[in-house]
């Protein structure tokens, strides 16, 4: 399998997946319109940490492409587009460490049929300050047997100001298609079982901020190690 390292000593524009492929981005105060095109029968795996981004990002899979896409950043303002071909899937778990005012934007377009998609959108916001999702999930009048999932939280720390606009535009009937939001901060018989056991309440936070944060993504040793260094890093 190739891996292939991008970051802000890259210029990136066009990517094309021609062989299976683990694709690591670190991308830091920057702003870039980024293409990344799968071509039939291709998987990829993508390791992506940002910090203050505000990129560009579209996912063009080909018929049959798979792709697990596995994103870690601090204050973040992507727009990130995806569209699927014939039989195609993606895995998109995208989480969020906040601090400032940002909006992030992503679209998925089921354009062919039997094509899948796994959206998992995950945010804690640690001031007072704005944060919004805004997800549609599309899925077009032919593209029929589809699965379409959206599960969108955001964990509120501070009093922030957190809003989610999950939107399903779907054509027919013949898909299963679910979305989810939920606005709060963690549940309390949570942190009471947890202070039970002699943790602290800000030990207890960092425990769930970290396990949020974690849960879904699908990490290595070696990146499971620096996905929590960055964690760690920008914990305020």
């Amino acid at each position: 399998m190739l891996t292939l390292t991008v970051d802000n000593k890259d210029f990136i524009d066009d990517i094309i997946i021609t062989e299976d492929t683990i694709l690591n981005i670190r991308l830091d105060n920057c702003n870039q319109d980024i293409n990344i095109d799968v071509m039939d029968n291709m998987c990829l795996e993508v390791f992506e940490i940002d910090n203050n981004t505000s990129n560009k990002i579209n996912y063009n899979l080909r018929s049959n492409s798979r792709v697990i896409v596995n994103k870690l950043a601090r204050n973040n303002s992507d727009i990130t587009k995806v569209d699927l071909g014939e039989s195609a899937s993606i895995k998109y778990y995208s989480n969020i460490m906040n601090y400032s005012n940002n909006e992030y934007r992503f679209r998925i377009n089921h354009n062919a049929s039997y094509s899948e998609s796994d959206v998992v959108n995950h945010c804690v916001n640690f001031t007072d300050s704005e944060f919004k999702f805004i997800v549609d999930s599309n899925v077009e009048k032919t593209a029929i047997e589809c699965f379409c999932n959206q599960d969108n939280k955001i964990i509120d720390m501070n009093g922030g100001k957190n809003y989610i606009s999950p939107n399903l535009l779907v054509d027919n009937d013949l898909i299963n298609a679910n979305h989810s939001a939920y606005i709060g901060k963690f549940k309390k018989d949570v942190m009471f079982y947890l202070k039970s056991r002699g943790i602290s309440e800000k030990e207890c936070n960092m425990l769930l901020i970290k396990g949020f944060l974690l849960e879904k993504l699908n990490l290595d040793s070696s990146n499971e190690e620096e996905f929590i260094n960055f964690i760690n890093t920008n914990l305020g």
